[in-house]
């Protein structure tokens, strides 16, 4: 995670795996018939072969089903998942011929498959069957790494809210002692100039203050129609939600100094994404007074 302040003086901011296993049972011609899902999730909950319960039940993920039929057209795993668009962090799956009872179904993945059927990481299953044959999917999801981020608006609205408490209470940013200042006003022109700035920084995957036009945060707010006496801005970049950005600038003392700034009476936020790349979000949060 990084960040870093700027402050214009006041006049007068894993991959998917996949591991496929397949086995054949030409046991039993007949017997009671149950959903794979619950002899899979019976397993988990009993343990098998001497592995110990996972202890929870792998979810019934219909999402699932389709990569499980595709496995019975030879399909590869990885790529059967991929078409259905299921965010595989690790997956794997099992193919069971001869019977479809369940009790065939049981042992056979206990005896074979017990380890990986109780891993815990695997928490869907979806499955397929057809004549006497069955074939299971376990999978478990990618984490969504901007799952704190899917909605603008609130996530800018919680920074503001989060920032003017801090602004409420006294505090030292380093050495100097700020006293409680004024609530900020959100002002929709310099969210207008911190959205550019976050875009700009997430495309070239930079953090500062620079502009890639080499413009300046006062530059910009002008750009924006915001006629300004003093201006500051903080930036960050890698925080995963409001909280860990407003954080970070308290826990610095040039950010922290920008934010209770009590001449600044007017305050822009916003964020970009920049998915695949390190820091992967970057933001911004603009301070000015108007003339």
């Amino acid at each position: 995670m990084a960040f870093a302040a700027d402050v214009r003086a006041l006049r007068a901011n894993r991959a998917s795996g996949a591991v496929a296993l397949a086995a054949t049972a030409a046991l039993l011609p007949f017997a009671a018939h149950a959903d794979p899902a619950d002899v899979v999730n019976a397993l988990r909950k009993q343990g098998c072969a001497g592995v110990a319960p996972a202890g929870s039940a792998a979810r019934r993920d219909s999402a699932l089903d389709a990569p499980a039929r595709e496995l019975a057209g030879k399909a590869e795993l990885g790529a059967a998942l991929a078409r259905v668009g299921y965010p595989a962090a690790r997956s794997t799956s099992f193919t069971v011929r001869g019977s479809a009872a369940d009790e065939v179904v049981r042992n056979l993945l206990a005896q074979r498959y017990c380890t990986a059927i109780n891993d815990r990481r695997f928490t869907e299953v979806g499955f397929h069957q057809r004549g006497d044959s069955t074939w299971i999917v376990l999978a478990g999801r990618m984490a969504q790494p901007f799952a704190a981020l899917q909605d603008p608006p609130a996530v800018a609205a919680r920074v503001f809210e989060l920032v003017n408490a801090a602004r409420g209470t006294a505090r030292d940013c380093g050495r100097d002692h700020f006293a409680a200042a004024p609530p900020l006003t959100y002002s929709t022109v310099l969210t207008a100039a911190a959205s550019l700035h976050s875009l700009d920084m997430a495309a070239r995957g930079r953090l500062g203050h620079d502009g890639s036009d080499g413009s300046v945060s006062g530059d910009r707010i002008t750009r924006a129609g915001y006629a300004w006496q003093g201006s500051g801005e903080n930036v960050a970049a890698g925080q995963p939600n409001a909280e860990a950005v407003v954080a970070a600038w308290l826990s610095s003392p040039g950010h922290c100094a920008t934010l209770m700034e009590p001449k600044f009476t007017e305050t822009g936020i916003a964020f970009a994404l920049a998915p695949g790349k390190n820091p992967d979000v970057y933001w911004t949060q603009v301070f000015a007074a108007p003339l």
